[in-house]
């Protein structure tokens, strides 16, 4: 095929014996079942959907897995004569869907996208769920103005657009999403884009809650702020529909983001296959995954509200609960009567400043816990904590379970 790239070949091993009942004509033994991942690697997505698919294969294939880093516009086929067993792919258009259907093995989609003539069993996140975990997120803000940036030249993410239109729909709110302008064709480059998304964002009544459909646009979303000089995340407020653990840390601020179940997307959607490759059939033949949570960082990171000096408290702690620090220091930062910080975070927030502080160190935790492998006591450390055994019953307190348990959970979920 014209501008194809060649599927390179990686074994994965297991200890299981394949279900496939061909056999190697040389040995007589049953061939490993042959299948492509037609899955873009180049970002922590692409690659969780990889994982769950071999976790899979190992607890029970062995298969024989080819792959090729794909882009995020399909701009990887199968090779001219490939010949195999079955393919994992996200499928965002129909002339994909044609050429894996010409193949005539099982194929299984881990596309959120919906396309007419796209009907192969399909395994992704609940896009309405996720939307929904989004706007909430925000709304616990205090933000009353929401808006979603997607990329009106890329129509296969337009489901993000529908599930956004869906849910503020049903909040009985108005629904804001990026337009660009008449002026940017679909040929234009990253500059002049970044230029339009400038001008969006200026023209939004702050403080305003974006989403943003995936990472990349929303590193986008941030540095046009600080271009602009608009403060994130006091004025506007970035929140992703994924949260890329590397991407979204480099980044001024750092961004928060829903937690979608990829792992398992890929478990399920390998799960799927094998039946098919059984000569089963794949029930149910939709599979959509509800989301684990939100990882909260700097973008999302405050509450809105009308009182500067709380909003100054707000922010200090924010800045420096990591340093173990105490209401003493907070009054030191914002001089006031304690009683007084104390009445305001009541009327506004419904909790004290130690009580903040405690979460914010908590969400730290957390954080450390989903992205890094640093051990218990070093996260102690790192949020301020002067005992690990101080860290551990308020851990389990806020999320039901201790800080190891849960790191376990959240690696096998993901």
């Amino acid at each position: 095929m014209s501008g194809a790239r060649t599927v390179g070949i990686a074994t994965v091993k297991a200890t299981r014996v394949a279900k496939s009942q061909k056999s190697d004509a040389t040995s007589g033994k049953p061939a490993l079942p042959r299948v492509a991942l037609l899955i873009p690697a180049w970002s922590d997505y692409g690659r969780g959907l990889i994982e769950g698919v071999w976790e899979y294969a190992q607890q029970h294939g062995p298969w024989l897995i080819e792959m090729q880093p794909g882009e995020p516009d399909e701009n990887t086929d199968m090779p001219r004569g490939w010949s195999g067993d079955g393919v994992i792919a996200s499928i965002h258009t129909r002339r994909r869907a044609a050429k894996l259907r010409a193949l005539g093995v099982p194929v299984v989609n881990v596309s959120g996208s919906v396309r007419e003539g796209v009907d192969f069993p399909r395994v992704t996140s609940d896009a309405h769920a996720v939307m929904r975990m989004a706007v909430s997120h925000l709304r616990e803000k205090g933000l009353k103005n929401l808006a979603f940036c997607g990329e009106p030249q890329r129509p296969f993410i337009d489901f993000w657009t529908d599930a956004y239109r869906k849910v503020m729909a049903d909040d009985g709110m108005e629904a804001v999403t990026y337009q660009p302008s008449s002026r940017i064709g679909p040929k234009a480059g990253l500059e002049t884009r970044q230029n339009d998304r400038r001008r969006w964002i200026e023209s939004l009544p702050k403080p305003v809650g974006i989403i943003g459909w995936a990472t990349g646009i929303c590193r986008h979303l941030a540095i046009a702020c600080t271009e602009c000089n608009i403060k994130v995340p006091e004025e506007v407020a970035i929140l992703s529909l994924e949260t890329e653990d590397l991407l979204g840390r480099v980044v001024h601020p750092p961004l928060s983001g829903v937690d979608i179940p990829i792992r398992r997307i890929g478990y399920e959607a390998a799960a799927q296959l094998d039946r098919l490759l059984r000569g089963e059939t794949a029930s149910p033949h939709e599979i959509h995954l509800p989301p684990l949570g939100v990882t909260t960082r700097q973008s999302t990171d405050l509450v809105a509200c009308a009182d500067p000096q709380v909003q100054q408290a707000l922010r200090f702690i924010r800045d420096h609960a990591h340093e173990g620090i105490d209401v003493r220091a907070v009054l030191k930062a914002v001089p006031m009567a304690r009683r007084s910080l104390e009445r305001r975070f009541h009327d506004l927030l419904g909790r004290s400043p130690a009580d903040e502080i405690r979460r914010v160190k908590i969400n730290k935790v957390r954080e450390l816990l989903d992205t890094t492998n640093l051990s218990i006591p070093e996260i102690a450390e790192a949020c301020g904590y002067k005992y690990v055994e101080h860290m551990i019953p308020v851990f389990k307190k806020h999320h039901g379970n201790t800080p190891s348990r849960y790191r376990a959970s959240v690696r096998k979920g993901k």
